[in-house]
């Protein structure tokens, strides 16, 4: 998500309904997610019984991302904004031991631009299925090849 671009964007066309795309900040998230996990999760902020600690630290640490990551392409994916909401308390719910990241996904990219990328708003606008970049960085790779 660049700002700069974002800002250029609402300034020149303010009339248009810019969406960003949800494959690329599915990435940053999975990263930070990455990243984040590899320091141990601080669970004394944070009010978990003991079976769930007891839990997590039983399971991969490759299942608990793919786990984390399956709740953001279920609130990503959210038609409603109703679905939204019980798609963000699931998302809430599973990243409970991990409030740094949880904060990260929040204030970077849940408060600020998820009307650009979940699917609840971003169907409200006519964008013919194109959600990602990722066609436009296909064609303009051939094309500068060529």
């Amino acid at each position: 998500m660049d700002n700069a671009q974002m800002n250029v964007v609402a300034k020149v066309l303010p009339e248009t309904d810019a969406i960003l795309c949800y494959f690329h900040i599915g990435k940053n998230v999975r990263v930070k997610c990455i990243t984040d996990f590899r320091v141990k999760a601080k669970l004394k902020d944070v009010i978990v019984d003991e079976k769930e600690v007891k839990e997590a630290k039983e399971e991969k640490t490759s299942d608990v991302i793919d786990k984390i990551m399956s709740a953001w392409k279920y609130l990503v994916e959210s038609p409603t904004e109703d679905s939204y909401a019980s798609a963000i308390k699931r998302f809430k719910d599973i990243c409970k031991p991990f409030p740094k990241f949880l904060t990260y996904v929040k204030t970077t990219i849940l408060n600020t631009v998820k009307e650009k990328f979940v699917r609840a708003w971003t169907d409200k606008v006519l964008h013919l299925g194109c959600i990602t970049t990722n066609i436009v960085e296909s064609a303009h790779g051939k094309l500068k090849k060529y």
